[in-house]
């Protein structure tokens, strides 16, 4: 399927098989957006509960707040709202099986040996005052989130192998903090090779042209940060325009630069291509000709990525639905206690409950009440609240709330969300990285673009090996952007691939590419590869035009609108910051709180 064809009109008509292997454990039945989940989804969106909003039955008594969305947004809006009013009455929509949002992760057994690894939400700094999570330092310390860590030594290979403790880093920011392999195969390159350590030379090893190898010299290396003035003019000057714009007209580069972009931008978060995505998007990515990038700390994955601290929050709100002590393995690990999460209490989180429709009951400047209607398997039910905040983002956001005013319309119809696959691979070893002499790999034909050999955190009473005659968990990101496609048609091919491929055949691509890669250095599919998850997240991903951040002349910006709370409803995704992480989710379901306060 061609990326710059229109998405397929996906019905409701997913099966399980769909989904593929998930892994063992209380996430196996929560792999990324199963089948299930799309199937209730798309159902909004081709109007297929209509017909029944109407006579929903009531269930519960009114609540104070409702909170669409158990990812971190949501589930942060319902830790503070319960700090600042300990008595009130606060219910948690979520229409996967488990909490979360894409804060989820994936457990394989092999050979003994429990490998854990994220869905999608990953990457973490310990909070500090003097970094870019500041505000949430006191979060950190309340959940009770250690703050330092100790990983596991390797051992098995020469000390000069050096591994990330992440798996971003590595892909383009911080490079040297794992030993990297470069692997180019024609056609692209002249021939196929393996280039270890490719920019201690300037690439002079690669076997691609020499203008190609200048321009991304001179990209990745040699970029001024560029200037318009002081830096809020700087800011909405790079707003202006894409950030292929930047690189080609402003830069004075070649296109050839995407080839090394494009899988960053996609990955790193937007889910599109640098020639759609805005250049003030890619200054928050910190990329070439923007900015410096600084996170503001040393950057480790958790296990399970950010579901480490999802967890956490959790189980501070709610301490009987994580089994297990308060020990850092027990919250990481210990199986759901489902039956706490809905039980007559004042914090209720709701599983499997996808919301279609969320109407003030009367005219929003005067109304006392919200209706929020919800399915579970089908049946239709529904809620009231003296509030609501949408914590779900703006792809569904704008087909639930059915009072939405024309502005927020106009707002959310420049709303763009790209895809990612996250595909946790176990394999029974690693020895043809040890061999090859490499911790990570970067290609850029085939199926996805980098993978890397994690440095596993130690956790009390849940060790893993780091050794290459045992096993490891390799996750990889997979976006799918398209040079030169217009956003709109890109992000929507993109879900088509994504969902209309099926799991066999991502397999098939993941094994092909893997043997293609690590075949000479004696790696085995078949036999290497013990059990590969996939996690589908089919609008990962706020995609931001130009203008998305700063408006455009004579409007203002979208996410500035949708900001705003209107009657007793407020929106607190983290999509609303121009730019998703954990953090930013924290900053926006907080205010979000804050408006609805003001009406409860």
């Amino acid at each position: 399927m061609l990326l710059g064809a229109a998405a397929p009109a996906f019905s409701q008509g997913l099966t399980s098989a769909w989904n593929g292997y998930a892994g063992v454990g209380d996430y196996s039945r929560s792999n990324g957006n199963i089948a299930s989940v799309v199937n209730a989804a798309h159902g909004v969106r081709d109007g297929i509960y209509e017909a029944k909003i109407a006579s929903a039955p009531q269930v519960d008594e009114v609540y104070d707040l409702v909170i669409v969305g158990g990812g971190f947004a949501g589930l942060i809006a319902a830790y503070e709202f319960r700090k600042a009013r300990p008595t009130g009455r606060c219910l948690v929509l979520e229409n996967h099986p488990v909490f979360g949002g894409e804060a989820k992760q994936n457990q394989i057994l092999v050979d003994g040996v429990m490998l854990t690894g994220p869905q999608g939400s990953n990457d973490a700094v310990v909070p500090r005052a003097d970094n870019s999570y500041a505000h949430v330092v006191g979060l950190w310390d309340e959940i009770g989130m250690p703050r330092s860590y100790e990983f596991v030594n390797p051992s098995g290979v020469p000390a000069s192998v050096k591994f990330a403790r992440d798996n971003y880093d590595p892909m383009f920011w911080d490079e040297g903090v794992s030993s990297l392999g470069y692997y180019f195969d024609k056609p692209f390159a002249s021939k196929r090779a393996w280039v270890i350590d490719p920019w201690s030379d300037d690439l002079r090893r690669a076997p691609i042209a020499e203008d190609v190898r200048r321009n991304w010299v001179q990209w990745k290396k040699h970029s001024p940060v560029l200037a318009r003035g002081d830096e809020a003019s700087t800011d909405r000057w790079l707003d202006s325009m894409s950030y292929g714009d930047l690189v080609v007209r402003e830069l004075g580069l070649s296109k050839d630069v995407f080839r090394l972009s494009d899988p960053i931008v996609a990955t790193g978060d937007y889910g599109v291509s640098s020639d759609v995505v805005s250049a003030y998007g890619a200054k928050l990515l910190g990329l070439p000709g923007t900015a410096e990038y600084d996170l503001g700390g040393d950057t480790f994955s958790f296990p399970g990525g950010n579901a480490a601290t999802l967890r956490h929050i959790v189980k501070a709100m709610l301490p009987g639905a994580i089994t297990g002590s308060r020990s850092f393995a027990d919250v990481l690990f210990s199986p759901i206690n489902f039956t706490a999460l809905d039980r007559p209490q004042n914090t209720r989180i709701r599983l499997g409950a996808t919301v279609v429709a969320v109407r003030h009951d009367g005219p929003a400047d005067t109304s006392k009440i919200v209706n929020v209607t919800y399915a579970v398997g089908g049946e239709l039910s529904r809620v009231r609240a003296k509030a609501v905040i949408v914590a779900a983002g703006g792809w569904i956001a704008r087909h639930i709330v059915r009072d939405l005013p024309p502005s927020y319309v106009a707002a959310y119809a420049q709303f763009h969300h790209g895809p990612i696959l996250v595909a946790n691979v176990a394999v029974h070893n690693w020895k043809a990285f040890a061999k090859l002499g490499i911790a990570a790999a970067h290609w850029f034909d085939g199926f996805g673009f980098f993978v890397n050999l994690r440095q596993p955190m130690k956790i009390d009473g849940a060790p893993v090996p780091f050794d290459p005659s045992k096993p490891a968990m390799l996750t990889f990101y997979v976006g799918f952007p398209q040079s030169g496609v217009p956003i709109d048609r890109q992000t929507s091919g993109a879900r088509g691939v994504l969902f209309g491929t099926s799991y066999m055949d991502f397999e098939m691509q993941i094994r092909r590419q893997l043997q293609q890669m690590l075949g000479s250095a004696g790696f085995d599919a078949k036999r290497d590869i013990a059990g590969i998850v996939f996690n589908r997240w089919g609008h990962a991903y706020i995609a931001p035009q130009p203008g998305f951040y700063f408006g455009t002349p004579g409007n203002q910006a979208p996410l500035e609108v949708v900001r705003e709370r209107y009657g007793r409803i407020s929106f607190g995704h983290s999509e609303l910051s121009g730019r998703q992480s954990w953090g930013r989710a924290a900053q926006e379901s907080r205010r979000a709180l804050k408006q609805v306060l003001e009406v409860i």
